[in-house]
């Protein structure tokens, strides 16, 4: 039934419309025009009428946050904590499955980690428990259309306006979620008492939130889970500050069964960071950007029993990539720093990441050169480097000496590549970067007694992938 509802409530294209809004035709739940996302994206009315009369409508959540529902669950904590909602929405089967407001937020989908999947093995949508939809990359079908799974209506149930909500929507929404998950984790009769403890303890190490407010999340949980001794849980907040032995996240993941960093990635929902350990944390220091895709690292690690910081540049592929960060280290620092798992290592990358700070010696040319040093390693990635320089004299490919590790190409092979990627240099100011970024020098040298005019870069470091190796041919040069 209806709690409120006006005939302002939009449920025709022309009234979405009329409210300013973007909306975007589809059909079974999938946009049939291109550029939706585009900014300056905009249908008319009468366009409307003519193309898209049978089509679904999508509202493009430029304007607007829409809190998906998948999980029943998830809605005993909507009332708890969501004060207020002018709109909401659903179908037959899924009722008050999506609340809208006037605003903006990131987007983000809430899922239980794989680790937790048998918990959900009932669930229609799997570990997939609600996510925040906002955003003009987002869309979500709205009333006035057939949805297309069952199919049925889409149709309000509240509807007194879109509007900003009153009070903090990011912090309100992540605790229905969190509480959402806790809820599903819920233990049987025997583990109850320190599973709500263990909350608790969590929450007072890890959070600034007040004993009261711990006190209500914990007891809310075990009400929503039907919890026969909820009121025992009613003061987890204030008993566990008191406590001198606090349980916390590795008795959590003891009573559910899976690891600390799966328990960790759930209180990361109300912004508690990421369990890791001590020693990973303090091997990878701060990160300065320098240039376009390049950035210093700082490493610290034990060697001969003293502490030492080494500084590697690596590009931003390599800061988002494990394997290829640690073999950075050993090939360029070469140190040994711990090994950690691959969740450990992405959250410490974000973090310092995000508290990076840009060089003081980061100037636009620095930016410039860094990217033709980029061109250049693509251009041998494509291309490879031949260890037989019948490939240089024949057929200008690149030319890799495994002796001396020279490098040696020819001018027009490579500027005929730039000129492919839409690179556009003159020929002089070409060599100048050759010769000042890549230190490259122009060789006049021979091959089986003939001409071979190259450019050669001393000391080059290629890449294995990057090498195709033949047989050694006979180089005779003119001496330079």
């Amino acid at each position: 039934m209806l709690e409120k509802f006006n005939d302002t409530a939009p449920v025709t294209y022309e009234h979405w419309i009329d409210l300013g809004r973007v909306i975007i035709p589809c059909l079974k739940g999938l946009p049939i025009v291109k550029d939706w996302s585009n900014p300056d994206f905009k249908i008319t009315k009468e366009e409307w009428k003519q193309k898209y009369s049978k089509c679904e409508i999508a509202l493009r959540l430029d304007q607007d946050v829409d809190f998906d529902i998948d999980n029943e669950l998830t809605k005993r904590f909507i009332k708890t904590y969501i004060h207020n909602s002018g709109s909401i929405f659903g179908r037959d089967t899924n009722p008050s499955s999506h609340y809208m407001w006037k605003g903006k937020l990131d987007f983000i989908q809430f899922v239980l980690p794989s680790e937790l999947k048998d918990y959900c093995k009932n669930s229609d949508h799997g570990t997939t428990l609600c996510e925040i939809r906002t955003g003009e990359k987002r869309y979500t079908i709205v009333p006035g259309s057939l949805h297309s799974k069952d199919p049925e209506y889409v149709r309000w149930e509240r509807y007194t306006g879109i509007k900003e909500y009153k009070g903090n929507l990011n912090v309100d929404l992540r605790k229905v979620a969190f509480s959402t998950a806790l809820s599903i984790l819920y233990p049987p009769q025997g583990q109850r008492d320190p599973y709500c403890t263990a909350i608790a303890g969590a929450l007072l190490k890890h959070t600034d939130w007040s004993e009261e407010e711990i006190n209500d999340f914990v007891y809310n949980i075990a009400i929503a889970s039907n919890d026969e001794e909820a009121d025992k849980r009613k003061s987890k907040g204030t008993s566990g500050k008191k406590s001198t032995r606090k349980f916390g996240m590795p008795k959590l993941a003891e009573i559910i069964g899976c690891s600390i960093k799966t328990v960790s990635e759930l209180f990361s929902w109300v912004g508690v960071k990421q369990v890791t350990s001590e020693e990973a944390k303090q091997s990878i220091g701060d990160i300065i950007e320098y240039g376009s895709d390049r950035y210093f690292v700082k490493v610290n690690a034990v060697v001969q029993g003293e502490l030492v910081e080494k500084t590697i540049t690596v590009d931003g592929p390599t800061l988002r990539n494990k394997k290829l960060f640690y073999d950075a280290v050993i090939s360029k620092a070469s140190v040994w720093i711990p090994e950690m798992k691959v969740g450990d290592f992405e959250s410490i990358m974000r973090i310092k990441y995000e508290a990076r700070e840009k060089s003081t010696d980061y100037v636009e040319d620095a930016e410039e050169d860094l990217r033709f040093v980029k061109h250049f390693d693509n251009y041998i990635k494509q291309v490879k480097a031949y260890t037989d320089k019948k490939e240089l004299a024949h057929y200008g490919l690149p030319y890799f000496n495994q002796n001396n590790k020279d490098l040696e190409f020819k001018l027009d092979n490579f500027e005929d590549y730039l000129e492919a990627k839409k690179v556009n240099l003159t020929r002089v100011d070409l060599v100048l970067k050759l010769q000042k970024v890549l230190k490259a020098k122009k060789n006049r040298g021979k091959y089986l007694e003939k001409s071979c005019v190259s450019w050669r870069i001393k000391n080059a470091d290629i890449d294995k992938d990057d090498m195709i190796v033949e047989g050694e041919a006979k180089e005779i040069t003119d001496g330079s």
